[in-house]
């Protein structure tokens, strides 16, 4: 626990616990995404398409913004990070190459809309909102019970 002195000292220390707690909070909301990812796209049979997973494994919390009385941390898709194989028709690759359709993946399986890239009728015109999902959740009280946690276990006593 930070030594405190001064009315600075006290900002100083809040905003470090602060920070500390928000960056624990952001990897579990990160963590929530990913099982929200699991239940709406990847527990849906796919045939002979071949995953790649790069859905789940893409999801980054970007390093913590400090905006002096605000802090953010942003969950997302690193899409920098997709890989895809054209011969295997992976992230709409034979439409796009040789651009990489990536920065399109997450919202076009969220919001349900690759038209008729994949064939006229299945799943892929439906929504998987696995964001909306695990953003709803946190905002039912699990981020304030992540943030809780995240502070109790700098021995701050939050409620």
């Amino acid at each position: 626990m930070a030594t405190v002195k001064s009315w600075s000292d006290l900002e100083k220390a809040l905003r470090q616990a602060r920070d500390k707690a928000l960056e624990g909070t952001g990897e579990k909301a990160k963590e929530l995404v990913k099982e929200e990812i699991d239940k709406e796209v990847y527990s849906i049979p796919e045939g002979n398409y071949e995953r790649t997973g790069q859905l789940r494994d893409t999801m980054t919390n970007f390093p913590l913004e400090d905006k002096g009385n605000v802090a953010e941390v942003e969950i997302a898709h690193d899409w920098f990070n997709m890989q895809y194989d054209v011969e295997k028709f992976q992230h709409a690759s034979p439409y796009w190459s040789p651009w990489k359709y990536t920065r399109y993946v997450a919202e076009t399986v969220h919001e349900g809309t690759s038209g008729n890239l994949f064939g006229e009728n299945g799943h892929w015109h439906e929504r998987k909102p696995y964001m909306d999902n695990a953003k709803e959740i946190m905002e039912k009280g699990e981020y304030k019970k992540m943030m809780i946690e995240e502070l109790k276990k700098q021995g701050i006593d939050a409620k």
